[in-house]
């Protein structure tokens, strides 16, 4: 028995879900990766300047985490909007992608005031890259076209 094409319908679903379910923890990947660079080579913030030995990596698992935690909104908002499109068109292109999850990751950043408010570039840029990773595993397993 073969399987027929794959519906629009079913291709916005599996696009939501690993947005909202893959896409945040692409994110803390990458913040790991950027808090665990950084913490070797000595750069940064002063946050992480200031670690003694064998803090880094509690350090930078507790923020991978908060990362994790917080992009939740964020990436839910993107993978809703991401279906919509693709339930629509059958599938989208990288920039919108890029575009769409740097404006709700910017937004939300904004809206939360504190630290996120201070990093948006930061964030949104994480969020382009997570939503670029994210579109690209879609399209090699053949979500999208």
């Amino acid at each position: 028995m073969t399987n027929g094409p794959i519906s629009n319908s079913s291709r916005a679903l599996w696009t939501f879900v690993f947005s909202t379910l893959v896409g945040p923890f692409i994110a803390a990947l990458i913040l790991a990766a950027i808090y665990l660079v950084s913490g070797v080579l000595g750069m940064g913030p002063p946050s992480i300047k200031a670690l003694k030995a064998g803090e880094l990596l509690p350090y930078t698992a507790e923020h991978a985490v908060a990362g994790y935690v917080w992009s939740a909104i964020p990436a839910g908002l993107t993978g809703f909007t991401l279906a919509g499109v693709v339930h629509q068109r059958s599938g989208f292109p990288w920039l919108t992608a890029v575009i769409v999850a740097a404006v709700f990751a910017s937004i939300i950043a904004v809206l939360s005031g504190g630290q996120a408010a201070g990093h948006v570039y930061f964030i949104a840029l994480i969020a382009a890259v997570t939503a670029l990773i994210g579109r690209q595993v879609l399209v090699t397993a053949k979500v999208l076209g």
